[in-house]
């Protein structure tokens, strides 16, 4: 019986496995998305506390000097980072100094980091302000973000692949040879499934065992249905004690001569045989010698006409023979 493809087990344990693993990755790969963006936000501010304690001092030396041309160069080196948008260094005694376009507004609040003094680093003389790209930095963010969950997909994936490659080779394919095999065993046969030594301690070869001990029980099963049909066919139709023909075949078999006999332009004779005296030899010496009796009348009856003739026990004493294919009918009266 040819199975669908709907109903093979490795397409029906693949889809499975593909169905849980896709609910798994759809939660598990929003999980991970929020986590990674929300890491990559931490990482950019963590970055730029890096960068403004890298520039720090030269940051304090211009505010503490009033110099333009360092504090220039401190605010070029934190804006070439794409994730700074704008940089404005601020003393107390009035030194201002300013790079990106997002100074000027109210909307967008850069983060302040305090300058002190380069002299005893106690006293307070103005900020570092940075304004952070937002922008930039959630594309940078949702960009690892996404990276990490088409990782995580792509080794779901593998997984899978591995998985149904696994579930196919361990468990299907055997299964499917097992059940191959079984079905081309004709019943009551001597053929046998055959376990594979890497099988031979796991289920699938226990079960080959037990498909094998089942057929042995069938063949037996069918042994001996056959024997007790045989038997009964026997009884039916040769008598218990004598083993000669009942009257029911000697009928059939009279009919089947007779016919065959027309055809041919031949003879049949049909003799009929009474033992006298049987009587007496039951009441004198028992039923077992008048069995005994009846048994080598029997014998040598058979021994006295040919193989294709017929000798039927047709009553307790009486016996009928039927000679066929004879040329005439001093053949009959000779077996007589």
């Amino acid at each position: 019986m040819k199975i669908s493809v709907r109903s093979r087990l490795d397409v029906r344990l693949t889809t499975i496995i593909v169905v849980g693993l896709l609910g798994f990755s759809a939660v598990a790969g929003w999980f991970t998305y929020r986590y990674a963006f929300q890491r990559a936000i931490e990482d950019a501010d963590a970055l730029q506390q890096q960068l403004v304690g890298t520039v720090q001092t030269q940051a304090e030396v211009a505010a503490f000097a009033a110099n333009q041309r360092i504090a220039r160069e401190v605010l070029e080196g934190l804006v070439a980072n794409p994730t700074i948008e704008a940089v404005g260094l601020v003393s107390k005694d009035g030194f201002r100094a300013e790079l990106g376009a997002a100074f000027g507004t109210q909307a967008r609040p850069g983060r302040s980091y305090p300058l002190f003094s380069p002299v005893d680093h106690i006293e307070s003389i103005g900020e570092l302000v940075v304004v952070q790209n937002d922008a930039e930095v959630r594309r940078l963010a949702a960009r690892v973000a996404v990276f990490q969950v088409t990782l995580m997909l792509g080794l779901v994936l593998a997984a899978t692949v591995l998985l149904a490659g696994a579930l196919r080779y361990m468990i299907v394919v055997p299964i499917t040879r097992l059940a191959t095999a079984l079905a081309a065993i004709q019943p009551g046969s001597a053929a046998r499934l055959t376990v594979d030594a890497r099988h031979g301690q796991d289920e699938i070869g226990q079960l080959a065992i037990s498909a094998n001990a089942i057929l042995d029980a069938t063949e037996a099963a069918l042994y001996e249905v056959s024997a007790q049909r045989n038997e009964l066919e026997r009884l039916a139709t040769h008598d218990h004690l004598t083993g000669l023909a009942t009257m029911r075949v000697a009928e059939d078999r009279l009919h089947v001569a007779c016919t065959a006999a027309r055809r041919a332009n031949e003879k049949v004779a049909l003799l009929f045989v009474d033992l006298d005296g049987f009587k007496e030899i039951n009441d004198r010496h028992g039923h077992a010698a008048g069995d005994a009796a009846l048994r080598e009348v029997a014998g040598r009856l058979r021994r006295s006409v040919r193989a294709e003739d017929t000798v039927a026990r047709v009553g307790g004493d009486e016996f009928v023979l039927i000679l066929a294919g004879l040329q005439d009918a001093r053949a009959a009266g000779q077996v007589a």
